[in-house]
C-alpha cells in the first residue's frame, strides 16, 4: 500500500462499520453483475480510489475494515489489506462466507466469497481471493426511501383475491417501491411473495399512481395502537412517465422536509 494512504491496519476493527449490507428483501436482481470483466472493473475501481471496504464474517457477527490492493483481471483474483489485529485476521481466514460492502460515491457495492488465503503484497501480509461469482452495484438513488407526510397520509388501495377491498397507509416511497403501514387485521392478509395487482396509490399533490406491487418483506412491530406491520413492496410494472412523476414528488417532499428541519 502506498505510504501516503493510511492503512486500515491502524483502524480499530471494533468501531462501527463504514458500510452496512443491503437489507433483506431488497430487489437487487437488476443490479447484479456476473461477467468477470465487469466484476474486475468494479474491483479495480475500488483499488484505484482506495475506498474502504467492510468485510463481514462469522455470519455478520465480526467485521474487518480493509481496502482492495490489487486486481488480476486475467487470473480473476484480487488482493485486500491485512487488518491491524492478528486474531481478527486469523478468524477471517478460518471463517466461511465473507461479505464485502463498500460505498464509493454513494453507490453501494456488495459481494461475497468463501475462499480467502494469505499472501505477501509489497513485502507485507495481505489476503487473496478468487473473484466473486457475482457482484451487486446498487445506485443509492434507487433505494433512497423518503417517509410520506404524517398529517395527511398517502393511501394505497387494492383488491385481494377474495374480492375484499383494502386501503393502507403508505409509510415511505422510493423509485424502486413503497413501504406500507398495515394494521394487524390487514397485515395478516398479505403474504410474502404475493403480487398486489393494480394498486392505486394516492400521492396527494403528486396525483394517483397505479402499479402492481410485489411484497418483498413483512415485519411486525408494536405501537400504542397495538400490533402493526411494515410491508415492503417493489414496483413490478412502473412506467417511465410514472417514475418521472414519482421522482418529482420525492424531490418536492425532500425540499419541504429540509425547509421544516432547517
Amino acid at each position: 500500500m502506498s505510504e501516503n494512504v493510511p492503512s486500515p491496519a491502524q483502524a480499530n476493527e471494533q468501531a462501527a462499520p463504514a458500510s452496512s449490507p443491503i437489507p433483506e428483501g431488497a430487489d437487487i436482481a437488476p443490479y447484479r453483475l456476473e461477467n468477470p470483466l465487469e466484476v474486475g472493473a468494479v474491483l479495480r475501481q475500488l483499488a484505484s480510489r482506495g475506498d474502504f471496504i467492510t468485510v463481514y464474517f462469522n455470519e455478520g457477527q465480526r467485521f474487518l475494515l480493509s481496502r482492495v490492493l490489487e486486481v488480476d483481471i486475467k487470473g480473476r483474483t484480487f488482493c485486500f489489506d491485512w487488518g491491524g489485529q492478528e486474531a481478527t485476521n486469523r478468524a477471517l481466514l478460518q471463517s466461511g462466507r465473507k461479505l464485502f460492502v463498500a460505498m464509493p460515491d454513494g453507490v453501494k457495492v456488495q459481494f461475497s466469497v468463501n475462499d480467502v488465503s494469505q499472501q505477501d503484497f509489497e513485502g507485507k501480509p495481505a489476503f487473496m481471493s478468487p473473484f466473486p461469482a457475482d457482484l451487486i452495484k446498487l445506485q443509492r438513488r434507487e433505494f433512497f426511501r423518503l417517509e410520506t407526510p404524517l398529517g395527511k397520509p398517502y393511501k394505497a388501495s387494492f383488491t385481494l383475491p377474495d374480492g375484499s377491498r383494502h386501503a393502507i397507509n403508505l409509510h415511505d416511497l422510493s423509485l424502486g417501491g413503497v413501504g406500507l403501514s398495515a394494521s394487524a387485521k390487514d397485515g395478516v392478509l398479505i403474504d410474502l411473495g404475493q403480487t398486489l395487482p393494480q394498486v392505486q396509490m394516492d400521492l396527494g399533490s403528486g396525483g394517483v399512481l397505479v402499479a402492481d406491487l410485489e411484497v418483498r418483506s413483512k415485519r411486525a412491530y408494536h405501537t400504542n395502537l397495538g400490533e402493526q406491520f411494515h410491508i415492503g413492496c417493489r414496483f413490478v410494472n412502473l412506467s417511465r412517465a410514472a417514475e418521472a412523476n414519482l421522482q418529482r414528488l420525492m424531490a418536492q417532499l425532500e425540499r419541504e422536509r429540509k425547509a421544516l428541519t432547517g
